[in-house]
């Protein structure tokens, strides 16, 4: 997604999701403001408008907590739902891990989210009332989310992370998967990145170094998931120069590797997809890959199971 995009909230500026001119956008806000005003009013909502057009009241304040602020890593429990009362996803037991994402630009969507986050403070709890704008804009996703819904939202921040918590948080993921499934010859080979080879490649053929052009074929799937998020085929067979990759666990695992052999990888997010954007409902995020958005399928602060055979050395 592109960043203009998200820094209004608006998948609807992007072409490819719904193609409004610049006065057509305008009359959207100027409705969804009114429609919001008017439902504030009539339920008698003691709630503070923002400047960026959203309102919202603290259902419990915490005024000793940290204030959240741009950069931090914020873990919470949430329930959506539109003006109307239709549940659109619920996040709310607490025995269960907070969803966490990264206050930015580009850290979450609906974006009203990250937006409020800037108001509160650790614990706080919050009632945010969104117009479509700063929510799913004009997208719809079958009878879950219809175009332009304005949202009601009781969100609670519960938890600032430190980015080392994350990182042992991840760690102890792994280390946990490892054991739970008695996998052996898994080696740390950087931080956060583990690997072993099951199927030796042939030595006669050049090993992979760094600035090598590696192909290989591959299935890559979230950590404990038995459905692959994605995997190659032989017209989408990817090549990666080592060394000179984005996702530094493909960096590290394919140096000093032979054709046809065969790998295995474990790695946290930090290592791999560590600027993925969190989604909610998550269930929506591969529709909006399928309809265009550039945004990644694996989740945030989400390690990754990859599986590769080494097709080519060059």
């Amino acid at each position: 997604m592109s960043k203009y995009a998200l820094s209004l909230g608006l998948i609807l500026l992007m072409t490819a999701c719904l193609k409004e001119t610049e006065s057509e956008l305008e009359r959207a806000i100027e409705r969804d403001n009114a429609i919001m005003e008017n439902y504030i009013n009539s339920n008698n909502i003691d709630a503070t408008k923002t400047q960026q057009g959203f309102y919202y009241r603290k259902i419990n304040e915490e005024p000793g907590g940290p204030q959240f602020v741009n950069g931090d890593h914020v873990g919470i429990y949430y329930e959506i739902k539109t003006i109307d009362g239709h549940l659109i996803d619920s996040h709310l037991d607490e025995s269960k891990e907070p969803v966490i994402f990264k206050i930015s630009n580009e850290g979450i969507w609906p974006i009203v989210l990250g937006h409020a986050a800037l108001l509160a403070r650790e614990g706080e709890e919050l009632m945010v009332y969104s117009p479509s704008y700063l929510a799913f804009g004009n997208y719809s996703y079958q009878q879950l989310i219809l175009a332009a819904s304005n949202l009601v939202i009781k969100v609670k921040y519960v938890k600032k992370y430190s980015e080392s918590e994350l990182r042992a948080r991840e760690e102890e993921m792994i280390q946990q998967y490892i054991e739970e499934n008695e996998l052996e010859g898994f080696e740390l080979i950087d931080t956060g990145i583990y690997a072993r080879t099951v199927a030796a490649g042939d030595d006669s053929k050049s090993l992979s170094k760094t600035g090598s052009n590696v192909s290989f074929n591959f299935k890559l799937y979230e950590l404990g998931a038995s459905a692959v998020t994605f995997e190659s085929t032989t017209a989408t067979r990817p090549t990666v120069s080592v060394g000179n990759s984005p996702l530094e666990f493909l960096n590290k695992s394919l140096n000093g590797v032979y054709p046809d052999e065969k790998i295995e990888v474990i790695a946290t997010s930090f290592a791999s997809y560590d600027g993925s954007i969190q989604i909610v409902p998550k269930v929506i995020r591969k529709d909006l890959v399928d309809k265009g958005e550039q945004i990644d399928l694996v989740k945030p602060f989400t390690p990754i199971f990859f599986e590769a055979e080494i097709v080519s050395v060059q």
